[in-house]
């Protein structure tokens, strides 16, 4: 596995960075999203210097809540000001990779958490958007299948800021059990702000089953799961 490299999860809400050294975590930091493209950079360059140690990190894995193409996010629903971001721009002389944040997730959880092991895996993350990814024996594949109308996730928007759980999880659980029957996963992992807070986990789980989503369905258990995952986009072997 990768060593000495920093992984960082940019969320709608939240940004987590660790610094790997191919073994364990050996720092980590959090910090609240900001929503303006010149703060923004200047945040992500001090968390980057908060978990350097001495010397500069060559390695920086960013997963990031949006659209992705090479080092740039090209559209985020969740972090509107990010549009045609290059992250590049801040390190130009450092190796940067950069994935989706539900893809680093996925990762994280089928080499560290719930999925380990298992031959079919769906990430799914609930909070500020909706997150999804597939993995087959341990690697994340991508899959345009995985897309969804644009109306869908500003349904989800409304529900959930109406603060209506219930509804929530019901709207969820029609919506997505037709895409998991399509994959079949062993195990569903869900995460998120929203998706790992006990009530509205198990409503949600209910609701699925109700729907004849079959697998182990389970709350991730991995606070760094997407940082993680980022980190290990330096892993060639998946």
């Amino acid at each position: 596995m990768p060593g000495n490299c920093i992984g960082i999860d940019i969320g709608g809400t939240k940004i987590r960075g660790v610094l790997w050294d191919g073994k364990r975590i050996t720092r980590e930091k959090e910090d609240r999203t900001r929503n303006d493209a010149p703060k923004f950079a200047r945040q992500l360059r001090e968390l980057v210097r908060s978990l350097e140690d001495r010397r500069p990190v060559l390695r920086i894995g960013i997963g990031a809540a949006g659209v992705v193409q090479g080092t740039k996010l090209m559209a985020s629903p969740n972090i509107p000001a990010l549009k045609n971001f290059d992250f590049q721009q801040l390190w130009p002389s450092r190796n940067l990779r950069v994935d989706n944040d539900a893809r680093c997730f996925a990762r994280g959880e089928v080499v560290f958490g719930a999925g380990k092991g298992a031959k079919r895996v769906f990430a799914l993350t609930i909070g500020t958007g909706i997150g999804r990814a597939f993995a087959r024996s341990g690697n994340v594949v991508k899959v345009k299948r995985l897309e969804y109308p644009e109306r869908w996730e500003r349904e989800y928007q409304r529900i959930r800021d109406s603060k209506s759980r219930a509804i929530l999880a019901e709207f969820l659980a029609e919506k997505l059990a037709p895409l998991l029957s399509r994959f079949d996963p062993g195990v569903l992992v869900i995460g998120g702000g929203l998706g790992t807070k006990k009530n509205f986990y198990v409503r949600l789980e209910k609701e699925l089953k109700n729907r004849g989503v079959k697998g182990t369905i389970c709350r991730s258990k991995l606070k760094n799961a997407a940082s993680l995952g980022a980190a290990l986009l330096f892993d060639d072997t998946r």
